[in-house]
């Protein structure tokens, strides 16, 4: 395969993802190779590698008689990622906690004071980047990049249902005021505040988890 066929896939590949991701394209709606491939101006060649790979990490579902349709936010994989992630950042947030210097208490400061504007402007978008912001300068701090690279596949079905979640049922002040609670923890460089401010953060996706499974095309099984 030629290196710009490649690159291009990989393009198409990433769109894809974050638009599945960030609920621009909606659990159950029809993918058509056309009109993708039309929309961001590839050939069909490419678009069909990117639902291929989206397949294989559960983000579409592809039906060979009836086409490609976004897949559902499936409770099983929520779950799972969920454990996944809250095992890696509770050990992460402990560790970074022995290692905060004033120059990364005050990147995470910067981080924080931005979501909170973010969150009066009511931009959940950029409150949803800047979480993800938060959490791996966390992993930076603790000198763990290389994990938090490994977990980004894992927490994509995860993500999905933290950008639907992250205005309901809490406000997004409250995500906020977590934040600002590991924080302290972390400027305090007590690892059992931070690793318990952390655990209760990573774990309030699944309050609305079964009041969301009846909405927003979320799948209980499968």
């Amino acid at each position: 395969m030629p290196v710009k066929t490649r690159s291009t896939a990989q393009g198409v590949f990433e769109l894809l993802r974050g638009e599945i991701v960030l609920n621009q394209l909606k659990p159950l709606e029809p993918i058509r190779e056309g009109q993708i491939a039309e929309r961001i101006g590839v050939s069909r060649t490419p678009v069909r590698e990117a639902l291929l790979r989206l397949a294989d990490l559960g983000l579409v579902d592809i039906y060979p008689q009836s086409g490609t349709r976004v897949a559902p936010i499936r409770l099983s994989k929520v779950r799972a990622a969920q454990l996944i992630r809250e095992a890696v950042e509770v050990e992460v947030v402990s560790r970074a906690a022995a290692r905060m210097t004033p120059a990364a208490l005050s990147a995470i400061d910067a981080i924080i004071e931005d979501q909170a504007r973010a969150a009066t402007r009511g931009d959940t978008r950029r409150l949803y980047e800047l979480d993800e912001a938060f959490h791996r300068a966390i992993f930076e701090i603790a000198d763990c990049l290389a994990a938090a690279d490994e977990l980004e596949d894992v927490k994509l079905h995860l993500n999905r249902l933290r950008y639907l979640s992250v205005d309901w049922p809490r406000s997004a002040d409250y995500i906020v005021a977590e934040h600002r609670l590991i924080r302290e923890a972390l400027g305090a460089q007590d690892a059992v505040a931070a690793a318990a401010a952390m655990r209760t953060h990573l774990r309030a996706v699944l309050v609305p988890l079964e009041m969301m499974s009846r909405r927003n095309g979320i799948a209980a099984a499968i």
